[in-house]
């Protein structure tokens, strides 16, 4: 594994916890990990399984976590658009990179529309909806569930 940043030890730690809110099996499966495995594999495992929810992964599709190294990030881009999804896991690691957040984010869609919504408020100095009660991430999580 590559070394870890930061931003992404902070999003491992968001991921970990967001399976612990989860509760049940989830919650047990997570802190069974942490008594046993290396934090920083639980934390890309955790990430992993957000990403994968929240992206509304099929099995066979790259979420952004497993693209650790710019070499995978660079041969990701290079492939073209297909059923692996690779390369669009590519586009959203630049994406969340060029933001400043880490290709661990557990919502990386989220986390994007935060930083466009606080660069938004900075720009006009309006709140933005989200600040308001909006709760656009789980309407896109309802959309994605067959």
């Amino acid at each position: 594994m590559m070394k870890l940043t930061r931003r992404d030890r902070e999003a491992m730690a968001r991921a970990i916890e967001q399976l612990r809110q989860q509760g049940g099996e989830d919650a047990r499966q997570i802190e069974d990990k942490l008594a046993r495995e290396p934090w920083e594999k639980v934390g890309s495992f955790a990430s992993y399984s957000r990403q994968d929810t929240n992206l509304c992964l099929k099995p066979w599709q790259v979420p952004p976590c497993w693209l650790r190294t710019s070499d995978d990030l660079k041969a990701a881009l290079a492939m073209p658009n297909d059923h692996s999804g690779r390369r669009a896991a590519g586009e959203l690691v630049r994406r969340l990179l060029d933001a400043g957040l880490s290709r661990y984010e557990p919502d990386p869609i989220g986390a994007l529309e935060r930083v466009e919504a606080q660069r938004a408020k900075a720009a006009s100095g309006k709140p933005t909806p989200t600040e308001h009660g909006g709760n656009e991430l789980n309407a896109r999580q309802r959309s994605c569930r067959v």
